[in-house]
């Protein structure tokens, strides 16, 4: 992993591309966004990257580490 699990769900809220992999997944939990993580979004490859190559503009804006 290339960062904590704790940074992918802040990167993920804050990105306006982020979609889930499975809608059932999110729609079961409408109101919960502890799910809401790039671990389980479409645009995240199995090498634990944004394909879409926002991860790395989005933590920097926001001084994720």
């Amino acid at each position: 992993m290339r960062a904590s699990f704790e940074t992918y769900r802040k990167v993920a809220k804050e990105c306006s591309a982020y979609e889930p992999m499975s809608e059932t997944r999110i729609s079961n939990s409408c109101c919960d966004t502890s799910d809401i993580s790039c671990t389980n979004c479409k645009h995240f490859d199995e090498e634990k990257y944004c394909v879409l190559d926002l991860y790395d503009e989005i933590v920097q804006n926001h001084n994720f580490q």
